[in-house]
């Protein structure tokens, strides 16, 4: 189960084989290849048909928002299609902000990285405001100036982690609408609209679900059989390329109450994440992969190891390439 966001922060504030090698270290060669500019092959990469890696990327372990934290957002690996921004943690005022403004996002587009947040659930448009169609459309803009027009993101994810049913459901739906006029597929901006849950396809989500890009399904602690289940019934409402399943790395002192064990340490080619990424559902290709807490993509010793450590992004590396080898 991931954190719950600070949603008040949220809403206020085919490449050859060898050249796929070359797009997954993390600090590419300066030197033109070929007469092309430095990061052309890596974004003709990302805008070839493939399976996508999505990383969530929790917000209060950046170098910037604690000293003595480790991660950066410019380490990630340049082969990952997409960073979310998983905040927590971190206040308006925290310096995280204004370096993931003026610095790691646009050290991440020139990568051809997308960079997207997170907003949590829809409780915050359904309890505020008019609470008619003037209000949550008041509400979607001013995600998007706050996002878009002043961080220059390029979307936005909602966790729904529920069934909405009643006076609630018909809010969640008018929030989401509203939502769509600035994000996903109806939009015509580009702007990516995510959905992303650990249920099966609700009424909310089947009334919503040709706004949204990808639906991002939380599988920590499953089984391939549980992904061919669900995958089964999302699979009347969405194209299968939509579909990511997730896992999670292990969170520091997440043992004995919140851990999935979805990967193996140290570190060995094995677990959920190797499984799921290898994994494809029966009506055709899936979208790719997420992780949750992709900071923690790290070298651990034990299985529960709580020390923060450097990541490596070795699984992240490798999972690229078994999707797009």
């Amino acid at each position: 189960m991931k954190k719950h966001v600070n949603f008040y922060l949220v809403s206020g504030l085919f490449i050859t084989a060898a050249l796929f090698v070359k797009c997954t270290s993390n600090e590419p060669n300066d030197s033109n290849s070929g007469g092309k500019t430095k990061f052309e092959n890596l974004i003709a990469y990302k805008n070839s048909d493939h399976e996508i890696s999505v990383g969530y990327y929790r917000t209060w372990r950046d170098s910037a928002t604690v000293a003595g934290n480790i991660p950066s957002m410019r380490s990630l690996p340049d082969s990952l299609d997409i960073a979310m921004v998983f905040p927590y943690e971190t206040p308006p005022g925290n310096a995280y902000w204004n370096m993931l403004k003026t610095n790691y996002v646009p050290y991440l587009h020139k990568r051809g990285t997308k960079v997207i947040i997170t907003l949590g659930d829809l409780k915050n448009a359904t309890t505020t405001g008019t609470q008619d169609s003037i209000g949550y459309s008041a509400w979607a803009k001013g995600i998007h100036d706050k996002w878009v027009g002043e961080y220059n993101l390029d979307g936005v994810d909602i966790d729904i982690e529920s069934n909405p049913r009643g006076e609630t459901l018909i809010k969640y739906v008018a929030a989401a609408k509203a939502l769509s006029k600035y994000f996903g597929p109806k939009s015509g901006t580009g702007k990516l609209f995510v959905y992303d849950t650990n249920q099966n396809p609700t009424n909310f989500f089947t009334q919503t679900a040709a706004y949204y890009n990808y639906t991002f399904y939380q599988a920590y602690g499953g089984s391939i059989a549980r992904l061919n289940n669900v995958s089964a019934l999302y699979a009347p409402y969405i194209s299968m390329k939509k579909f990511l399943p997730g896992f999670s790395f292990y969170e520091e002192r997440g043992y004995p109450t919140n851990y999935w064990d979805d990967v193996k340490y140290p570190q060995n080619g094995t677990g959920r994440a190797y499984d799921y990424t290898r994994w494809e559902p029966a009506t055709g290709k899936k979208g790719g992969v997420f992780s949750y807490a992709i900071d923690r993509d790290a070298p651990l010793e034990s299985q529960h190891d709580d020390r923060l450590l450097k990541p490596n992004f070795k699984v992240t590396n490798d999972l690229i390439k078994i999707m797009n080898p």
